[in-house]
């Protein structure tokens, strides 16, 4: 019986294989270089390559029009070397002054992906790990197909029809159409396939998506919703959410080595005319639509194409259209599109030049699909402002920041900036955002002991309709042998671990704590352990509405495994950006998307963004309001 289980399964996945083949190969596409004071950002995709596929980058550099690329690039950091994955918006810095002392004239760029292993994307509910096997397309379907294997007791696993969605980047969401789990089929939006699965047992799960008119050939987002059963002295019943970020629905029949070679760009850096400080803001024209302030624009479609032009004198490096970057040509002209919800939505546009002078708009749309052309007031559910009228208004903004400066012990090196960064992220959050000051608590360099009381109050003073914000700066560190995290507070020694505090029990925490949204940002080294993901998107959401709606675990942080200094500019970025915000609403993701890459041109640390590990995320976001 268990060889014709095996034997059943190695069928499913040589079926799978042979199916999937298409005669794309992985490519290099959309390569964009622009500047940033003295940095060379190179921005790009991979795409069409397999569900997976890692990729070494390398990057050449050519003074001679393309003919020899001889130039060494030593000073690089971002998506490159090995271990990279496919996908879009890549980034390369080449910190341009730390290899040579100018540059000035025509330059081509060659980037080269040569394909390493392929490495399946995983996530887990309870003792069930899943593995995203493939991806691919297949007589008007998109199917996933899944490895699942339960790695705790005897239990039932039941995969919800209903909750299976794909989403692609331009915003459309797919319900799925049949699963089958197993040999257990569930053919309808209801069914919800269910399979007991033996201590250590595997089997494989598919499920099939229709592909509606323009579906993009990469899946933004596929979740899952499912169920563990177990019995024991009555039902024991546990949901979970599983999430796969980013899929490639090619599938290469041999991956080959992908390169692309930039048009020439004109570059001036080091030169003395760029020693002059530029401190004006871009200008921003807008031809189609045309934009007018305090004045509502009316439309009748779902999809809005944006086209204008933004200007500045030292050239622009980025310009986004609601968090998502716009098609930017070398004459300033962008377009972009916009997808609108039914009733009031808000477009919000940001420019940043060359030296990080931001410039934000905002203009007010009312989509009004055709068939309600007569009625003279859309339903007002669908206005992401009903956030401030309903929803949050029972809901409170709380925080607990924390600054540890101060380490009495001789083995651990004092700190100069966490408590004043906290300073300043508290006055931010009680001047420009809903956080009252009688609910945000600022610590000074607190013990272990001050940490865990003060978590302990706000878990039995928050509510299930709150928010809680967690910051914390001070020294952390990450074990490699254990792969555990911990934050160090005042009171923490060299010689032991006593006085610190796990990784894992701020995960405790926040899996505890009743809140509608709870976000964490640590400027602390070796904070990215608390991650069960840090594949994040740069996209604005279509409903902020929708994000506030399902509860949130998510986290940002300065760096991944390695040390952060103490002048941070991780959290001089973030302040910067809360300070300059006039969006209404700015979604936690959102924000992040709008300052790391600022962060990765100024320091040498990777910020992460993501949810936290088995603490009861569905997929909703923390929303910044403004007072």
């Amino acid at each position: 019986m268990f060889i014709m289980k095996k034997l059943y399964f190695l069928f499913q996945i040589a079926a799978l294989a042979l199916l999937s083949f298409t005669a794309n190969g992985q490519q290099i596409d959309n390569l964009r270089i622009r500047t940033l004071e003295n940095k060379v950002n190179l921005i790009y995709d991979i795409t069409n390559e397999k569900s997976g596929q890692l990729f070494n980058v390398k990057v050449l550099c050519s003074n001679n029009g393309g003919k020899t690329f001889d130039m060494t690039l030593k000073s690089i950091s971002g998506d490159y070397g090995k271990g990279t994955e496919g996908g879009k918006d890549k980034i390369i810095i080449w910190d341009v002054l730390k290899d040579t002392e100018k540059l000035k004239g025509n330059y081509v760029f060659k980037i080269i992906a040569v394909p390493e292993q392929i490495e399946h994307a995983t996530d887990h509910a309870e003792s069930f790990h899943f593995e995203l096997v493939d991806s691919y397309k297949k007589d008007h379907n998109i199917i996933c197909a899944l490895k699942v294997t339960n790695n705790g007791v005897k239990r039932d696993l039941k995969i919800i029809n209903r909750l299976a969605k794909i989403y692609d980047d331009k915003g459309k969401k797919i319900e799925a159409k049949s699963s089958k789990l197993g040999r257990i089929y569930g053919k309808d939006r209801h069914s919800t396939p269910t399979l007991s699965f033996m201590p250590n047992s595997t089997s494989m799960a598919f499920v099939s998506f229709p592909i509606p008119e323009g579906f993009s050939k990469r899946i933004k987002m596929l979740e899952l919703g499912v169920e563990v059963l177990e019995i024991t002295y009555g039902l024991d019943l546990k949901t979970g959410n599983i999430q796969f970020k980013d899929i490639s629905l090619d599938n290469p029949k041999t991956p080959a080595k992908a390169e692309l070679i930039s048009q020439s760009i004109d570059l001036n850096i080091g030169i003395e005319n760029r020693s002059i400080k530029d401190l004006e803001a871009p200008s921003i024209a807008y031809s189609n639509p045309e934009f007018q302030t305090n004045k509502i624009l009316k439309v009748h479609k779902e999809e809005l194409l944006i086209e204008g032009t933004v200007v500045d004198q030292n050239g622009i490096f980025e310009i986004t259209v609601n968090g998502m970057n716009a098609q930017l040509d070398e004459n300033g002209n962008f377009k972009a599109d916009a997808y609108l919800v039914e009733g009031s939505n808000t477009i919000f546009f940001r420019a940043v030049d060359t030296y990080q002078n931001t410039v934000e708009e905002q203009y007010k749309v009312n989509y009004i699909p055709l068939n309600k052309k007569d009625q003279r007031q859309t339903n007002n559910n669908t206005d992401p402002s009903i956030l401030d009228k309903k929803e949050t208004k029972n809901g409170k903004y709380y925080a607990l920041l924390i600054g540890v400066n101060s380490y009495p012990d001789p083995g651990i090196m004092n700190l100069d900036q966490p408590f004043s960064d906290a300073t300043k992220l508290y006055n931010t959050l009680t001047s420009n955002y809903t956080f009252e000051k009688e609910n945000v608590s600022l610590l000074n360099s607190p013990t272990r002991e001050e940490i865990i009381a003060e978590l302990d109050r706000l878990n039995r003073l928050i509510k299930e309709d709150d928010n809680l914000l967690i910051f914390y700066a001070g020294h952390g560190y990450w074990d490699t042998q254990d792969e555990v995290g911990y934050w160090m507070p005042s009171d923490a020694k060299k010689s032991n671990t006593a006085n610190w505090i796990r990784n894992s029990t701020v995960r405790d925490y926040l899996r505890t704590v009743k809140t509608k949204h709870t976000l964490l940002i640590a400027d602390a080294c070796f904070s990215g352990g608390i991650f069960k993901t840090r594949k994040a998107f740069s996209d604005a959401p279509k409903s902020i509405q929708k994000l506030y709606e399902y509860p949130s675990r998510k986290a940002m942080t300065s760096g991944t495994l390695k040390e952060v200094p103490d002048k941070s500019v991780f959290l001089l970025y973030l302040n910067k950006r809360l300070t300059e915000n006039i969006q209404a609403f700015i979604s936690a993701e959102e924000l992040f998307g709008s300052f790391k890459i600022a962060v990765l041109n100024n320091s040498p640390n990777v910020p992460q963004y993501g949810e936290i590990k088995d603490t009861g995320d569905e997929g909703g976001d923390f929303i910044f309001i403004k007072r």
